[in-house]
């Protein structure tokens, strides 16, 4: 991750610019070798070439076919059309990242009896996949620290490292702040507003008071901390810190800490957004992929935990999003995929204005 750290700052540097109105045409960033890629439909406008030539590493333009933004809206028509929530058999669709097109999926054995799809403009790409499946330290105490046992109140769950003392349903993510509010950031289908959230050991943590359920995110309000757990839990329990926040892109290499399977490392980004996600008649949208190969790590009780870059020769962490679930696979010969769907932490900034990481340090 230290080699990229150069890339991830340039590439996020692009973003700001494109977020801040500098967009149209944009189709995606990556993360590829030495070098940043901006796929861009037409001339990128002279603020993302000015940022780019300032990067101090190689930004490299290429042609795309869509913008991100005409791929947004055929994307919507075609959940309208054929998405679960409308009736429809399609479980998911992506946005790919070099603006070529979608992809969207259906359970396995229905891509043949799939009604016609919608005529977008885009070519899509139909895909048979399981559904996902959604993932849910022990006994932590205040400020809070990302990557806690977390539960709602009048929820029992799973024992936390081993010990049936301490129970717990998900993860905790980031502390983070909107002005001088503190909360913990965590995955949205692991609380509604209004319910209390409480710790491992039954602690008392706070309330669930802002939730965005369709990018399946909520807020807890609660003294949190700049520092998120790492290690097994129960086992080799310590901590890192935080330091700031970095968008995500096809390429990045990051890391997940869950309060059942711990820290893992070594996940790619890959190259396409869900627009639309579900598991069991709840649907989310603007989700992440990461992909590793040769075990399986997230599992249930994963949820809302931290997903991370690593920087400072991996001494410290930037927040890049927050877990909602996992697509495992195995194929004839046993190897092992598995792709951990997480919501980036721009999107949250997004959804609610100021909100912020708490640092250890004033970011890089």
């Amino acid at each position: 991750m230290a080699r990229q750290e150069p890339l991830v700052r340039a590439a996020s540097a692009v973003r700001t610019v494109v977020e801040q109105g500098a967009d149209d045409g944009y189709a995606g960033l990556e993360i590829s070798g030495d070098r940043v890629l901006l796929w861009w439909k037409g001339a990128p406008p002279p603020a993302v070439t000015d940022t780019a030539r300032a990067a101090g590493v190689a930004v490299e333009v290429r042609a795309a076919e869509h913008s991100r933004e005409e791929l947004r809206a055929a994307a919507d028509r075609l959940w309208r059309s054929s998405g679960v929530e409308h009736g429809g058999q399609l479980q998911a669709v992506k946005i790919i990242s070099d603006g070529r097109g979608l992809e969207a999926a259906v359970r396995p054995g229905r891509k043949s009896p799939l009604a016609p799809l919608p005529e977008l403009g885009v070519p899509v790409d139909v895909v048979e996949q399981e559904p996902p499946t959604p993932t849910s330290r022990c006994d932590d105490g205040v400020p809070w620290y990302g990557g806690l046992a977390i539960r709602p109140s009048g929820e029992w769950g799973g024992a936390c490292g081993g010990n049936e003392n301490l129970r717990y349903t998900c993860t905790g993510g980031f502390g983070v702040h909107i002005g001088s509010t503190e909360y913990l950031l965590t995955a949205g289908h692991c609380a509604t507003v209004g319910e209390t959230l409480l710790d491992g050991a039954g602690q008392y943590i706070g309330e669930a008071t802002l939730r965005h359920a369709e990018h399946d995110l909520v807020l807890v309000r609660t003294d949190a901390a700049d520092r998120i757990w790492d290690g097994v839990p129960g086992v080799s329990d310590f901590t890192k810190p935080v330091v700031g926040w970095v968008w995500t892109f096809p390429g990045q290499s990051l890391c997940y800490s869950g309060a059942t399977s711990g820290a893992n490392c070594g996940y790619t980004v890959v190259k396409d957004e869900y627009t639309k996600f579900c598991y069991e008649g709840r649907c989310w949208s603007d989700l992440i992929a990461a992909k590793r190969k040769g075990r399986f790590s997230v599992a249930g009780g994963d949820s809302g935990g931290p997903v991370f870059s690593l920087i400072n020769n991996s001494a410290w962490i930037q927040a890049a999003g927050t877990v909602t679930g996992t697509l495992q696979q195995t194929d004839l010969l046993g190897n092992k995929t598995e792709w951990v769907i997480f919501q980036d932490f721009g999107t949250a900034t997004r959804d609610w204005p100021g909100l912020d990481t708490i640092n250890y340090l004033d970011p890089m």
